[in-house]
């Protein structure tokens, strides 16, 4: 049946889609993803390496999660691994993740082999196993981003900043209890910043004749670190970025067609393209985005341990 078209709706195509407000969401995590690993916003971890206090970030301990057996799951100290290639700040490139050490003997990313048979979950910065390990000494070389972004519609109903990451803690060797014990999704380690849509919003009529219009979005950027200066160079770096101009990739689309970056297990796509493939593919490109203001809210301190402000970003979006 043919419908008019005064009977559906403007702009929607179908309920399965991301609109306006998951649509800048996702591209807003995206652009602060790459933008920051391009500016030198990853740590490389080579074995051996150790933290100022003596941290052995390159080893991985088990982790219970009651989603698997026990001795399936391994963590670093450390989550967010970096997964893109194509970076290069002054000549220097995140660690690619080629495989594991265990027990001394070498299992081959991205899927191991016979029974070191694993996958790679670089959101959590864990490593799934097909069997079920315990007391091994495992090992490996990875990247992990300076600053984690986060989206506050996708994340669990309730999670925890853990901090205090380059003292020794004795937790991360504990299997049944410790912050460490806690799932790696239920977990932000700082710095942070935290992605947030808002209700304040306002829409234009764009021109005579036509549904068009101009839609400002308010999204609210919270920042979480441990240290002031920490605080202090994230709220410059987004502040400096008022003006700019992105492009919006269609994230349905992108999703769909298999070029999203990461599985729904977080293991790294084979197929997966990296932000700057993607915004210049008109396969994905959707809308342009302009940054249109940059408030800074709220700038408190906790304690000497915790720093956090909030700041409002406007955006401008043609639809």
């Amino acid at each position: 049946m043919s419908c008019p078209v005064y009977t559906k709706f403007n702009n929607v195509d179908s309920l399965g889609n991301k609109l306006v407000l998951e649509q800048i969401e996702d591209n807003l995590k995206t652009f602060l993803d790459w933008g920051l690993l391009n500016i030198g916003g990853f740590v490389n971890v080579n074995i051996p390496t150790t933290g100022i206090a003596a941290n052995s970030v390159h080893q991985l301990k088990q982790s219970n999660d009651p989603g698997f057996a026990n001795g399936k799951v391994w963590q670093t100290s450390r989550k967010d691994w970096v997964w893109e290639t194509g970076v290069d700040y002054n000549n220097y490139s995140p660690n690619i993740i080629s495989g594991i050490y265990i027990n001394n003997i070498f299992s081959p990313a991205p899927t191991g082999s016979g029974s070191y048979g694993y996958y790679i979950d670089y959101p959590n910065g864990r490593v799934v196993f097909n069997n079920a390990f315990s007391n091994a000494n495992m090992s490996m070389s990875y990247s992990y981003r300076w600053c984690q972004i986060h989206k506050s519609s996708s994340s669990p109903w309730w999670v925890e900043l853990q901090g205090d990451l380059t003292s020794p803690n004795p937790q991360f060797a504990q299997k049944d209890k410790g912050n460490f014990n806690i799932p790696a999704k239920h977990r932000i380690q700082m710095p942070c910043i935290v992605i947030e849509p808002t209700s304040r919003s306002e829409l234009i009529p764009w021109q005579l004749g036509a549904t068009n219009f101009m839609v400002n979005q308010d999204f609210l950027l919270h920042i979480f670190t441990e240290r002031a200066h920490d605080k202090n160079k994230l709220v410059d770096i987004i502040r400096l970025q008022k003006e700019k101009t992105i492009i919006l990739y269609d994230s349905t689309k992108l999703i769909s067609s298999g070029a999203y970056g990461i599985n729904a297990n977080g293991s790294k796509n084979i197929d997966g393209k990296i932000y700057p493939d993607i915004v210049s593919d008109s396969n994905f490109v959707w809308k342009k985005c302009f940054f249109k203001d940059m408030a800074v809210m709220d700038m408190e301190t906790a304690n000497n341990t915790l720093f956090w402000c909030t700041i409002r970003l406007t955006t401008e979006t043609l639809l």
